[in-house]
């Protein structure tokens, strides 16, 4: 029963996941974490019992490596338990709970992020504008020879006129991925703002999560050259940017080593 109240399901703010609602602290109720394959998935097992998203499900896992990683963030937490750090399991309940039941809504939600995705913006002040082309152009041209797509670029605060079949061709792409792989784009396009960088996130071996932190905080890493850093604000927000891109991206990079051993 604690498992449950640790876990509980919420949308938060700006990203569907499975986390933490309860103001009460728990306390840590188990001793002994391990994991074990079942079928061809991996479970995490705490003192024999099976972790179970919120649902009830029991979080299945995609592949072992992902399985080892859940059970740290399970043997790392202390007195209390700390939802809001174990990004990998609440990928992995947010998976079976929301995306797997319908993949097509998932989809639906990532699809409003390209229509007015941050790397099609171009600001009208020159040197920033210099900056985004340098940065920004490389991927943009990568993402539409990847999807088979031509993107608009906005110089106003109007939206980029993408061409018409433009976001059904992406949601066409984006179906032929599974739900775990989904769920972590899912989450690191909400995380990034943007749905070209969580692409390039999961699909490029040579963008890191910092990369992709630094591509879609392009503006404000302008704005902190000329004026300087602002701590517990901009380094907070950093912190938790990078945390869930890097969870996202092991995540993905997971289950893809698994089906490609197959």
């Amino acid at each position: 029963m604690a498992l449950r109240t640790a876990l509980l399901p919420a949308l938060r703010r700006g990203r569907g996941l499975v986390t933490a609602t309860s103001p009460k602290k728990i306390k840590r109720f188990y001793d002994e974490v391990t994991i074990q394959q079942t079928g061809e998935t991996w479970r995490v097992f705490l003192d024999g019992k099976v972790v179970k998203s919120p649902k009830g499900t029991h979080l299945d896992l995609p592949a072992r490596g992902v399985a080892h990683r859940v059970a740290q963030e399970w043997r790392s937490q202390t007195e209390n338990l700390n939802p809001q750090e174990m990004p990998l399991t609440t990928v992995g309940c947010t998976a079976l709970d929301i995306v797997r039941p319908d993949p097509s809504a998932c989809i639906d939600r990532m699809l409003p992020y390209l229509e007015t995705d941050t790397l099609c913006f171009q600001d009208e002040q020159e040197l920033l504008a210099e900056r985004q082309l340098q940065e920004w152009g490389p991927i943009r041209k990568w993402f539409e020879e990847h999807c088979s797509v031509q993107l608009g670029i906005s110089s106003s605060l109007a939206a980029p006129g993408h061409p018409d079949v433009t976001i059904p061709q992406v949601a066409e792409k984006l179906l032929q991925r599974d739900p775990w792989e989904l769920c972590a784009l899912e989450i690191a396009t909400q995380t990034a703002k943007s749905l070209i960088v969580a692409v390039a996130l999961l699909d490029r071996a040579d963008i890191s999560p910092e990369v992709a932190m630094n591509l879609c905080l392009l503006e404000e890493n302008f704005q902190i050259e000329r004026w300087g850093l602002v701590e517990g604000d901009h380094d907070v927000a950093r912190t938790d940017t990078l945390k869930w891109l890097q969870a996202c991206q092991l995540f993905a990079k997971s289950r893809r080593d698994v089906m490609e051993a197959e």
